[in-house]
């Protein structure tokens, strides 16, 4: 998700940049490989895998020794009236979108090249919310910004640093809305109008940047988790209530240095970090994950910033 706005944007131009590694290039390593398969259920006390073959709808099980959970995040899905929409890819209702897969990042790309899509509503100043109004005002669109908390991305940096962002946005060109909340969507066929508790805005286009949560089906019953789901791991990425069973990324806690607790900071760092030191533990070894401080950077507008530890 963090690279989908720069793939957007133009700033990289291939998106097999955006990945790490590929089926092809892991089954060069000796590793089964199954693509387009779905794990519908875990039996923990006997180490089974119900998986199902989307294509075919065939069903099977598989047994494992040791597990790696890898299930990751996805984008939260606000209840606002008119959001949803049966019968789309992901739920929603036409002409509005999510910035977490790949396929949605070409799916953005798409409809940003339509010649009728000019103005275009980001929901959520975070860091994916504030990297796609820069890549969409490169596009030559007219773009608003659309945040409930009352300064573009709170969670990471104080006041001082978030004032000059937003100078900067604003010198941009773009519309910029904070301390304001959507309340509805509007359009028959899709998304024509947002609805806020401030106002109402003409779009032709909406992506939802409201944040992430852990995809915690599969487990939610039966591990630890924090009260949105993460589940909690100990510095080896072992779960606490089994411990053949390990957690890494989206879907799992990581140790914080700065606050010396386990703590949900959803990084592509961390989540590189945690997956090789789970894989180490599955394999016997011992190696411990030193923790975090959370350290991230952006560029907005030419306006370098980063962050590292708490904020104030």
């Amino acid at each position: 998700a963090c690279g989908i706005a720069l793939w957007v944007g133009g700033v990289v131009k291939d998106p097999k940049g955006l990945f790490y590694a590929s089926p092809e290039s892991l089954r060069g390593e000796g590793i089964d490989v199954y693509m387009g398969h779905d794990v519908t259920k875990i039996d923990w006390a006997n180490k089974k895998l119900c998986v199902k073959e989307l294509k075919t709808g065939k069903e099977f099980e598989d047994t494992y020794d040791k597990l790696i959970l890898a299930t990751g995040s996805w984008p939260v899905t606000p209840p606002i009236e008119g959001l949803k929409q049966e019968g789309t890819t992901y739920g929603l209702k036409k002409g509005i979108f999510f910035s977490k897969l790949y396929q949605q990042g070409q799916e953005i790309i798409d409809e940003i090249a339509k010649p009728d899509v000019k103005k275009v509503m980001v929901v959520g100043a975070g860091y994916i919310g504030v990297e796609l109004i820069e890549a969409f005002k490169n596009h030559g669109k007219e773009v608003i910004l659309m945040e409930a908390m009352p300064r573009v991305m709170a969670n990471y940096f104080d006041k001082e640093i978030t004032d000059e962002a937003e100078k900067r946005i604003k010198e941009a060109g773009i519309e910029m809305h904070l301390g304001e909340t959507v309340k509805k969507f509007e359009g028959d066929d899709r998304v024509k109008k947002v609805v806020t508790d401030k106002g109402s805005y003409d779009v032709d286009m909406v992506v939802m940047s409201v944040g992430f949560r852990p995809n915690n089906e599969l487990y939610k019953d039966y591990l630890e988790t924090l009260p949105n789901g993460a589940i909690v791991v100990d510095t080896t990425m072992k779960t606490t209530k089994d411990p053949d069973v390990f957690a890494i990324g989206d879907c799992a806690t990581v140790y914080s240095r700065a606050s010396e607790k386990q703590e949900y900071i959803a990084l592509a760092t961390n989540a590189v970090r945690m997956g090789i030191v789970a894989a180490n533990n599955a394999l016997g070894k011992h190696v411990e994950y030193c923790g975090t401080q959370g350290s991230n950077a952006i560029c907005v507008f030419g306006y370098n910033m980063a962050s590292t530890g708490w904020s104030e």
